[in-house]
């Protein structure tokens, strides 16, 4: 399942659209709501999650963790040399 498809969980999608933001300012945003969207999946009970799924969760609260870094980075060094 692609996660633009429109059947694909909410979860997903802020997932991918974290991913690809370029502009590092709303990819902290992105992240946050994507972030949001997974621990919200999360506490619905993995019961309700296939084993699949709930590799997927992981790998993206991880993710997007690196990314958050990555960002806060690149904002940091725009600030320090004014681009």
């Amino acid at each position: 399942m692609r996660a633009n498809d429109a059947h694909a969980p909410q979860w997903k999608r802020l997932y991918e659209a974290a991913i690809f933001e370029l502009d590092p300012a709303k990819s902290i945003r992105r992240i946050a709501e994507a972030r949001s969207a997974v621990l919200d999946r999360i506490e619905e009970g993995f019961s309700k999650t296939s084993e699949g799924e709930t590799f997927a969760l992981g790998n993206a609260l991880h993710m997007l963790s690196a990314l958050r870094h990555i960002a806060e980075r690149e904002i940091g060094e725009q600030k320090r040399t004014g681009t």
